[in-house]
């Protein structure tokens, strides 16, 4: 699972290169491009668990990968804290 986590952000990263190499857009300039259509959905009223989402967002959102990375692993490893402590105790 943790080497999973690793390359799962490593493969992100990937992608986002290549989509930037074949379109000529940044990430920031394609999430622009978007704003549009994500405000047309906010303002439909039909979603607003994505609309609260948003809202989170207002003044921008900048990808750290380091808190992203740091945020899955303690998920991780606390998710697999009691299979290990159980092991420990003999279960």
């Amino acid at each position: 699972m943790l080497y999973s986590h690793v390359q799962g952000l490593a493969m992100h990263l990937e992608k986002e290169a290549h989509a930037e190499a074949a379109t000529g857009q940044s990430e920031e300039q394609w999430m622009d491009s978007r704003g549009p259509a994500l405000r047309e959905l906010v303002e439909s009223g039909r979603f607003p668990a994505f609309t609260k989402m948003l809202g989170a967002f207002e003044s921008g959102y900048d990808l750290r990968l380091d808190a992203l990375f740091a945020l899955g692993l303690t998920a991780l490893l606390d998710g697999l804290t009691p299979l290990v402590e159980d092991r420990r105790a003999g279960a």
